[in-house]
This record gives C-alpha cells, sequence and structure tokens, in this order.
C-alpha cells in the first residue's frame, strides 16, 4: 500500500481487534496486580540505589558470612552486587527489600565483623586496611533505601497451570513468562513458557524469584519471550 493510500476496511477492522485485546490484556493485568497486591503487600518496592553505591550483603556461597558489597547493576526492583575483593564470576542478584542486603555501619551495630568474601583474591591479612580504604571514598547506600521484606503468604495457593513470571536461576539476570506445571506440599514446580524443560525448577511457593504476571510491566524489567523449543 502506498503512504497516500488509505488503510482499507480489513485492516482498520483488524487493528481495532488488536487495540481490543491489547486493551482487554491491560485490564486484567490490572484486576490481578490489585487482587495479589493484598496479598504480596506493595507490588513493587521502589529503587533507589544507584550503580557504584556500597553495602553490606550475605556472601550466596556462605550466608553465614556478612561482606561488603557495591550495585553492579540495576533493573527494576532488584540489583546485581558483586562482593568487594571478589570479581564478576560471582555477581548475584537481589530485591530491594531482600532480608540479604542492609546498610553499611549494620555489622557494627549488632557486634559482627565485616568479612572478607570466599575466595578473597588478595592475603587475608590485608583485609582490615582494604576495608578501611574502599570505605574511605565510597558512597554509602542511605539506610531509607532498604525496604522491608513483605510478609510470607500463609498458604500455598497454587495451581497448576496458573500464569506467572520467573527467574531463570541459570540466567538470573532474566525474568521469563511461566506456568505452575505441579504443586506439592508448599513447593511449585515451575516450568518456562516454549522451553523444552531445561530450565525448570522446584521452589517454594513464598520463593522471591517468582511474581505475578505484569511484574516486569510495572517494574520496567524486560519481560523474555517465551521460548520456541
Amino acid at each position: 500500500m502506498r503512504y497516500d493510500e488509505k488503510p482499507g476496511p480489513v485492516k482498520c477492522e483488524r487493528d481495532a481487534r488488536l487495540e481490543k485485546a491489547l486493551t482487554l490484556f491491560t485490564n486484567f493485568c490490572d484486576c490481578y496486580l490489585k487482587r495479589s497486591s493484598r496479598i504480596l503487600s506493595k507490588i513493587p518496592p521502589a529503587n533507589d540505589f544507584k550503580v557504584g553505591m556500597k553495602l553490606e550483603a550475605r556472601d550466596p556461597r556462605n550466608m553465614t558470612s556478612i561482606c561488603i558489597a557495591t550495585v553492579v547493576g540495576i533493573t527494576g526492583a532488584r540489583l546485581r552486587l558483586r562482593l568487594d575483593g571478589s570479581d564478576n564470576r560471582n555477581d548475584f542478584w537481589r530485591l530491594v527489600d531482600s532480608p540479604d542486603i542492609q546498610p553499611v555501619g549494620t555489622c557494627e551495630k549488632e557486634g559482627d565483623l565485616l568479612q572478607p568474601p570466599l575466595g578473597y583474591q588478595m592475603n587475608t591479612t590485608s583485609w582490615p586496611m582494604f576495608l578501611l580504604r574502599i570505605l574511605s571514598v565510597s558512597e554509602m547506600a542511605p539506610a531509607t533505601f532498604f525496604k522491608k521484606e513483605p510478609p510470607k503468604p500463609p498458604v500455598n495457593t497454587f495451581k497448576v497451570g496458573m500464569k506467572l513470571e520467573a527467574i531463570d536461576k541459570k540466567n538470573p539476570y532474566l525474568i521469563c513468562p511461566a506456568t505452575i506445571g505441579n504443586v506439592k506440599g508448599d513447593e511449585v514446580y515451575i516450568t518456562f513458557d516454549g522451553w523444552s524443560g531445561t530450565f525448570d525448577y522446584w521452589c517454594k511457593y513464598y520463593c522471591r524469584d517468582i511474581f505475578p504476571v505484569g511484574w516486569c510491566r510495572l517494574t520496567g524489567d524486560v519481560l523474555q519471550p517465551p521460548g520456541t523449543h
């Protein structure tokens, strides 16, 4: 069709149907999120962090150890963190309301010590001076940026076939469309739409890696398209 031609009745009808479908989908997501927000508290929490800010975080490879970490990436309500003294091979993601992160100074107030990360690349005797040096020139994330974790839902109300959005644990920077494939007690089986099962996993129904439909649309995260396998 040339640019000076008017769209025919078939195209107009198709565009009208598409617009109506998009409106219905948007309204569905809005209704779903309004209902869900009563259970999941505020959805989503505000993310005020900036790349380069320092905080304290639990080492995911040794959860009893609290270390200094740097925000090296931000997407939606999540932070990509790197433990100071480690490298990018051990980066990990946390929500801004995760109990695994806290303001710098929390350890000291509670009488604990900040630890070097597992696999600290320098001599451990250099850790105190290393810590002093990085903290003296860094921007600390304000305490107001850390959000309270929402309460855990009291029971598992998931059913097979329900749709959701879920983090790909093999590629944790990705959030993908998913379906509940099975339910056993307090665990749910996450299956990724369009994939053959390579990335599927079991998790608790209150796992922080799964989100209601529409989460990415609200946070600004990129929801990956379904697979083709």
